[in-house]
């Protein structure tokens, strides 16, 4: 899925939502930006 904002609000998560995510940032203009993050639930 496709999520447009400055945030990405994640709620009721649990250990299988656990793993890498891959956060791009793209406003047409090249190059995008990308940024992976670790979701981690204790």
């Amino acid at each position: 899925p496709v999520l447009e904002g400055p945030e990405l609000e994640l709620t009721r998560v649990s250990r299988t939502h656990m793993g890498p995510y891959l956060c791009i940032a793209s406003n047409g203009v090249p190059p995008s930006v990308s940024k992976r993050i670790v979701l981690i639930v204790h």
